[in-house]
């Protein structure tokens, strides 16, 4: 059980302060109101060998009670942040504590 509300998960994703504003667009559905999140666009820099395989692709993590509940990712569905651009949603991934991180693919 978690032991923070929505409201105390709210405080990590001020957009005043160091988050970002995303809008999430079902494929064939209606865009969401903008919401809260962290974008995160991971650099690699570093030579893997054959057997080693990294994840590079952004990120969005926010609440998940803020996604739409038709939003199930992978489906064309897409995220806009604001200021960046719109993305594919690869995956949505819920923490289990009331946050999700969803996988983007390619700009839009």
């Amino acid at each position: 059980m978690p032991i923070e509300t929505a409201a105390d998960r709210l405080v990590f994703l001020d957009v005043d302060e160091f988050g970002d504003e995303g809008v999430y667009t079902p494929s064939g559905g209606i865009a969401s109101e903008p919401f809260p999140g962290i974008f995160d666009r991971p650099t690699i820099a570093v030579a893997l060998n054959d057997a080693a395989s990294l994840d590079a692709r952004p990120t969005f993590f926010c609440r998940q009670s803020d996604l739409p509940a038709t939003a199930n990712g992978g489906v064309r569905d897409q995220l806009t942040v604001a200021g960046v651009g719109a993305f594919e949603v690869a995956s949505i991934d819920p923490d289990g504590q009331g946050m999700a991180l969803l996988r983007l693919g390619a700009l839009v």
